[in-house]
């Protein structure tokens, strides 16, 4: 029997859009603004780079829109849906639902197999019964060339073979967007390029939109859109045909 998700309406083709985007942090005399007022759209089947110095505000924004933290001014849509309106129960949910998250550190249960860490978000969302969880996540394995190695511990693959699971099993739930923070950053150049190689392919085929920050120019080179952050705002955005 197939799962039967109930997945968040589509209001529009927009997958991610975000206006006058602020964020403070700290208090008193160490307040800060991360934000200043940050517009970004993403639309399906686009890779999009977020370029710029430590602490100009990229990972804030990353957290923003990952729905993990919340802006103190400005407005954030989601596959058209605006988030200001959406309870925590409902923030949840779309969390899990419609985006995806790859990290620089994969973050794998180390106890668990590969196939299993790609069941973690399915479970969490809800809806999946124990044959479709698995079969899916075998069917993710196969599409990161890791199809082989579904019962294999994660602690017994290669760093690199590890960054391909997250990169699976941020697929988990079929979002909308993918969202990777230094995603290459922990790996030699030549998993490196395999892997953001992977996560391209992915996103065209699949028409994902993904966000990366990166510090890497040969990846954000690569990517459709590149946006240069400086003290807290977007100063360029460079597509590239």
């Amino acid at each position: 029997m197939s799962a039967t998700l109930e997945a968040p309406p589509v209001l529009d083709e927009t997958a991610l859009r975000c206006a006058g985007m602020q964020k403070f942090l700290g208090e008193g005399a160490a307040r800060i603004q991360a934000l200043r007022g940050v517009d970004l759209e993403l639309m399906p089947g686009e890779i999009h780079a977020v370029v710029g110095p430590s602490g100009c505000g990229k990972s804030s924004l990353l957290y923003i829109l990952g729905l993990l933290d919340r802006p103190d001014a400005g407005t954030l849509w989601v596959q058209g849906g605006e988030v200001s309106t959406w309870t925590d129960e409902e923030l949840s949910h779309r969390r899990n639902a419609s985006l995806g998250f790859i990290f620089q550190f994969h973050f794998l249960l180390q106890d668990f197999t590969a196939a299993e860490n790609i069941m973690i978000p399915m479970r969490r969302l809800g809806g999946w019964s124990e044959r479709d969880m698995r079969e899916r996540a075998v069917s993710l394995l196969e599409a990161v060339g890791l199809g082989d190695k579904a019962n294999r511990s994660s602690r017994a693959l290669s760093g690199g073979e590890q960054q391909r699971v997250a990169i699976a099993r941020a697929l988990a739930n079929d979002p909308a967007v993918i969202l990777a923070d230094e995603p290459t950053g922990n790996l030699d150049s030549a998993n490196s390029e395999r892997v953001f190689d992977l996560m391209r392919r992915l996103t065209h085929t699949e028409r994902k939109a993904l966000l990366l920050v990166t510090h890497n120019p040969a990846i954000a080179n690569s990517c459709d859109v590149v946006h240069t952050m400086r003290d807290g705002l977007i100063v360029n955005e460079q597509r590239r045909g």
